[in-house]
Parts: structure tokens; sequence; C-alpha cells
């Protein structure tokens, strides 16, 4: 590392501001760039993720490198990937001097384990645009290598739903959660941005945790979508929209997993989801 790398202060809003002019990078809303500035933060999740000298870290997304600086000084190898041309500029410039930084221009989503040369055991990382922090925790945590170990910043709301006991499960808190243990750490202001969000976020931590074969989670997935988009309903409503409004069909399936049928879909753990679309393959 350099002695001028060792130097920069990549969460000093100044120097942001410095660092994007210089490599043509301006904030784009569609791609929910938001550049974190707050060295509180920063650490929190360098520490949260607790990479080892041993360790490799898919960063998704690192901007002008504030994240993958503190990465790099912690864990063997970072393979940082953008589909921003000026962030990986900028990041070219402010990671200088780091040997053991890769940076990829490309799309995260379209990238996998094994087309980033990632150990079986990497860990995953990044401030996630927030309108695509479902597409990429799926994308990653559906893989059949998925990080052993995460941490991101994604948006307060999403934060709390998926990482939520059951009682306010959406259906993306059954779509994460089939397939990863999701803790909620803790919660960032908009003011640790530049520019600032509209909206607070979160940290959270994610571990693998695949509950079922791919078949019995599409069936799961399939069931509790119908029944999602009937949310203000009570499940016998759901269940009879995915169902083909076959009302016997409905109470007998209820009455086998022993579920009430005046709850509601956000009141069902992962179990009560398994069992409902068990039973529903095997009574129809």
């Amino acid at each position: 590392m350099t002695a001028a790398t060792r130097r920069l202060d990549l969460t000093d809003p100044r120097t942001v501001a410095r660092v994007a002019g210089q490599a043509g990078l301006f904030a784009k809303r569609r791609l929910g760039q938001h550049f974190l500035v707050d060295r509180m933060v920063l650490e929190a999740i360098v520490e949260a993720l607790a990479p080892s000298a041993g360790d490799t870290v898919w960063e998704i997304g690192p901007g002008i490198g504030v994240l993958t600086a503190e990465l790099a000084r912690r864990a063997a190898r970072v393979v940082a990937v953008d589909l921003d041309p000026a962030c990986i500029r900028a990041a070219r410039t402010t990671l200088r001097g780091l040997a053991n930084v890769e940076l990829v221009a490309g799309d995260a989503l379209r990238a996998d384990a094994a087309s980033l040369g990632l150990p079986d055991d990497h860990l995953a990382a990044g401030n996630l645009p927030y309108n695509l922090t479902g597409a990429i925790l799926g994308h990653l945590f559906e893989a059949a290598r998925p990080p052993r170990r995460a941490v991101f910043l994604v948006q307060r709301e999403v934060a709390a739903r998926i990482a939520s006991p059951p009682g306010g499960w959406s259906l993306a808190t059954v779509a994460v959660r089939s397939v990863a243990d999701v803790e909620r750490l803790r919660d960032v202001p908009a003011s640790s941005f530049l520019p600032e969000p509209a909206v607070a976020s979160s940290i959270i931590r994610m571990h693998p945790a695949r509950q079922m074969d791919d078949q019995e989670r599409a069936e799961v997935l399939r069931l509790a979508r119908a029944t999602f988009q009937m949310r203000r309903k009570t499940l016998r409503h759901g269940l009879a929209r995915a169902l083909g409004d076959r009302a016997g069909l409905v109470e007998a399936v209820l009455a086998r997993c022993g579920v009430d049928p005046g709850r509601r879909p956000e009141t069902l753990d992962l179990d009560e989801w398994r069992c409902l679309a068990r039973a529903a393959g095997e009574m129809a």
C-alpha cells in the first residue's frame, strides 16, 4: 500500500466528491448509488463480517472502494464487482497499491462463485442497491455455492421484513428464510451516505440455511405467492385462490396442518408453509 492510499479517507464527503468528479462518476438513481461516508458504520460492517487473513470476500457494488479498502486490510483477497464503469475507474484510483483486490466490471446478478474463481467458503459483503436487494440475496443464497457468511447494507424496511419473526412476514421473507438465516444488526441513518437516500438503512448478517430441496421450495413459494396476493384476507381466502377455489381441499389442507383458517399469511412460519404445500400436493 502506498503512503497516498493510506492517507486517503474514503469516508470524508470531500474526498468522495473529489474522487467521483475525477472519475466522471455521478450517483445514479437507477443503480441505487449512495456512497457510505460514516466510519463507524464502515467498521461495524467489517466487524460483523469478521474476515480472517485467509478469507476471500466477494464485494457487490464497491463504489469508490470505501468498504473494499477496509476488507482488503483483513482478508486475503477481495473480488469487487460493479456494474458502473465509472465506479471501476474511481476504485482503481483509490485502491491502487492493494495487490489483494480484484476489480471486476460486470453484473453481480450474472456472476457466481465459479465464474469469479471464489473458494467454496468465501464471504460476501456490500452496500446493496435498494431496488435490487431481493434479487441479489436470492441469487447469492439460492446458488450451489452460497457465501458462508454475508453482511450487507440494505433498506431498513427490507431488513425488518426479512429478519422478522412470524407475524410480520412477507413473500420475500419466506423466499429468503427458506435459504438463509438473517440477523438485523443495527440501523443506519440516511446521513451516513452521500447523497443521502430518502430512507434509512440497516446492516444485516446472513448465513446459508437451506431448509428444503429446490422442488419443495418451488411448491412453497408458489403457494405463498398466491396466498400473499390476498394478504389482507384470511388464509381460508388466500388458499382458495391458490388451490383453485376448492373449498373442501382448503379446509382439509388447513386441518391436516393444524392451522387456523382465520389466520393471515404473514403469521405463518416456514414449517407451516412447508406443511401446507406438502398437504396441498398430496391431497389435490
